[in-house]
């Protein structure tokens, strides 16, 4: 038996279910389709390495609007968001570790370039006013191309 769909989803990342799960509220007919073994994109945690659970693209989760939360009722699904407590960069022969602590960071970054370190107080100032700013533009609907 053929089945029918009034949409096909080509991708089963992040965005792609988040599409299909709108779709499906508005009461149309959806599939998805991913080639991976896995949907998810960003919000997937994968064992890498037996033991080693890894994100590549977890703090594109942190992205995910809290309206689209809410309105797919996404935690009742299974989303579960856990803390950031840190990260770490592997560097050529070390690495670069960043914790919730600024004044570690500070510490940290100052290892490998001072003036990184002196400059990291403004660099967070100014992803806070850029943040302030793009924030708006990310709920509204975009212009009608047709028009």
């Amino acid at each position: 038996m053929t089945q029918r769909y009034d949409v096909v989803i080509i991708g089963g990342g992040h965005n792609g279910l988040i599409t299909a799960g709108y779709l499906a509220k508005a009461g149309k007919r959806v599939v998805v389709l991913e080639k991976r073994y896995v949907l998810g994109g960003a919000a997937v945690t994968e064992e890498i390495v037996p033991g080693f659970r890894f994100s590549v693209m977890s703090y594109v989760v942190s992205l995910l609007r809290p309206e689209i939360i809410r309105e797919l009722e996404l935690p009742k699904h299974g989303l579960e968001i856990l803390p950031l407590d840190g990260t770490i960069t592997p560097l050529e022969d070390d690495y670069l570790w960043r914790v919730n602590d600024h004044g570690k960071n500070i510490r940290e970054i100052r290892r490998w370039n001072k003036a990184d370190a002196e400059a990291y107080e403004e660099y967070g100032k100014l992803m806070a006013e850029i943040a302030r700013f793009v924030k708006p533009f990310l709920s509204m609907v975009p212009p009608d191309q047709g028009r």
